[in-house]
């Protein structure tokens, strides 16, 4: 079984803890490789099923399969 790769999210929790103190909405990035998950399973392993979440999906063109997905 392979080991997952740690999480390295844009900005650090350092810079997310000065970030958040002038507001109250900060976006989280992370580049994860494509090929073992998709945008749904992401989904459903974030999302809180008490709360309202979001996917949404860039599809540039005539294209089939997003270039990126924004999950919250």
């Amino acid at each position: 079984m392979l080991n997952p790769s740690p999480i390295h999210a844009t900005p650090s929790l350092e810079d997310a803890l000065l970030l958040s103190a002038s507001g109250t909405m900060l976006p989280i990035h992370r580049r994860i490789l494509a090929d073992t998950e998709t945008p749904v399973s992401a989904f459903m392993k974030i999302r809180n099923e008490d709360q309202y979440g979001f996917l949404l999906e860039s599809v540039e063109g005539g294209e089939k399969i997003a270039r990126y997905s924004f999950l919250g």
